[in-house]
């Protein structure tokens, strides 16, 4: 199939592999920043949604990366087919985990009480998202019918699998919506307790960084209907973090600069 027998033209469709691609490597050399670094400190549900982030890019872009992008076989099309519409449920369930994270350190930050369980609560955190990913994945392998590429990526001629996981975002973005609501309200009647400035800065930059996650998957789910955009609101709001800039800049570093264990239990975006 050629970009002339589809109803996108070259110009559209390179335009939205190159924001898919640039999502894809930009999150990956965000997170390979963050990994490579003992100044930057990261939870772990931020790792969690960035490999969400990767992970739809490269189910968007599957066909173009195996050389297939203009007659893509059966099988690769199908696997393509059912991951972009199985994407969305994993980014926003990685979202909620990631907002979910910060709503207890936050908490733990203002009340000063430790989570006796807290590691069980962030394995949870960490595989319920891939969990629900794969679980959805595997049905709409196997369940759904393949229709043709439409130009960008091959589809699923069902409107089951856009339900099921249209179903799952928006209860999932709600989810969302409310914790960080909460999280606002906490920081507002909290602000004389937490003096660490850093700290309520990344508390409100990982409330951006979620929001505009919700955005983003608004963006991309509408597009899966109505036919992403790729996740390039969150890499924006990722960058601001000068720990990132510092291990780019690393001849202009301070000695000594580190972070502080409490701005590590806020979990920055």
């Amino acid at each position: 199939m050629t970009y002339h027998d589809t109803p996108l033209g070259a110009e559209l469709v390179n335009a939205f592999l190159g924001l898919q691609l640039t999502g894809g490597v930009g999150f990956t050399i965000i997170v390979l920043t963050a990994l490579g670094s003992h100044n930057v400190q990261r939870n772990s549900t931020w790792y969690t949604l960035c490999a969400a982030w990767i992970l739809s890019s490269l189910s968007y872009t599957l066909i173009f990366l195996a050389g297939q992008q203009h007659s893509p076989g059966f099988g690769i099309c199908l696997t393509q087919a059912a991951g972009i519409y199985s994407a969305p449920s994993l980014t926003s369930c990685a979202t909620l985990s990631f907002a979910i994270e910060m709503l207890i350190g936050v908490r733990a930050a203002s009340t000063n009480i430790s989570l006796k369980r807290k590691q069980y609560f962030t394995l949870a955190l960490l595989i319920l998202p891939f969990f629900i990913w794969l679980f959805l994945f595997l049905g709409f392998l196997f369940v759904s019918a393949l229709s043709g590429p439409n130009g960008t990526y091959c589809d699923l001629n069902s409107f089951v699998p856009s339900k099921i996981s249209g179903l799952l975002v928006a209860v999932t973005m709600l989810f969302i919506l409310l914790i960080e609501g909460y999280i606002g309200t906490c920081l507002f009647r909290g602000r004389k307790v937490l003096q660490d400035r850093q700290l309520i800065t990344m508390a409100m930059r990982g409330m951006v960084f979620s929001l505009l996650g919700v955005l983003g998957l608004g963006i991309g789910f509408a597009y899966v209907l109505f036919s992403e955009e790729g996740p390039v609101f969150d890499i924006l709001i990722a960058l601001q973090s000068q720990d990132l800039f510092n291990v780019w800049l690393f001849w202009r570093r301070p000695r000594g600069a580190e972070v502080t264990e409490d701005s590590k239990s806020i979990g920055s975006a």
